[in-house]
């Protein structure tokens, strides 16, 4: 597990959700702005990219998009390597600003690699409003219950950490204290720490000079460690753009 939790520093936040997903590829009915009739394949958090190419004006209109974009489902436009960044970015504007009367809905863009110069676009349906306020006393209550314990960690790596760097000495890992266990593993202003008890496998990123301050990916990754708000992370299909919209509409912070 500690293997595991040292690879997360710096991973992806959008792996952070569930990991199965069904994924929309951008069929050629959709391409030619008929009635949607995609089908769907099982794919992890690395899902494969459709292999249809095409240029901005073959979107869909806003109407079959709305319809084929469900929750848990993600609709992938990918362009040929012709259509420019500039082109990609236009269309990107324009799509979104077609699909602003619907607040669920995101339009994300996703430039080409050195290997792959095909840039292409998603849209993914987020957390309702409604079941946002569902969550709204438990999202309040994990909230409070991170920066409690992120206080409580802050304190720690002031008073243990952070002394034993500057005295350029090496500090235990994990470090004990007051009958707990805590691997810690520090980068820039933040330290994550990991639970050692035998009953608990938290995780929790601090920032160790604002510790009240929510970053909703590194909550999100807290929420996941812990079995009291699996709710919390069950709902956020879309990771931390869900939680990102959850944090927004109830206005906890």
């Amino acid at each position: 597990m500690r293997s595991e939790l040292r690879g997360r520093v710096g991973a992806d936040p959008a792996t952070a959700r569930p990991p199965i997903r069904s994924v929309c590829h951008a069929r050629p009915e959709c391409v030619q702005k008929t009635e949607c009739q995609y089908s769907t394949d099982n794919a992890g958090v690395a899902s494969s990219r459709p292999k249809l190419q095409i240029s901005p004006d073959d979107l869909p209109v806003p109407e079959v998009l709305r319809r084929m974009v469900v929750r848990g489902e993600v609709a992938w436009f990918l362009f040929s390597p012709q259509v420019t960044w500039m082109q990609v970015m236009d269309a990107y504007s324009k799509l979104k600003a077609a699909l602003a009367s619907d607040g669920d809905l995101l339009v994300i863009s996703h430039p080409g690699s050195r290997s792959d110069s095909s840039s292409w676009l998603t849209v993914r349906r987020l957390i309702s409003v409604d079941e946002a306020m569902r969550l709204r006393d438990r999202l309040e209550a994990l909230v409070a219950e991170y920066r409690a314990l992120a206080h409580r960690l802050a304190v720690l790596y002031r008073e243990h950490i952070e002394p034993a760097g500057e005295r350029g000495e090496e500090c235990p890992n994990p470090l004990e204290i007051d009958g707990e266990s805590w691997w810690w593993h520090e980068h820039g202003a933040h330290c994550l720490f990991a639970d050692q008890g035998d009953d608990t496998d938290i995780e929790i990123e601090v920032n160790t000079y604002h510790p009240d301050k929510i970053d909703p990916y590194f909550l999100l990754l807290y929420a996941e460690s812990t079995d009291r708000y699996q709710d919390i992370h069950t709902a956020c299909l879309e990771g931390i753009h869900d939680m990102d919209r959850m944090l927004n509409l109830t206005a906890i912070l």
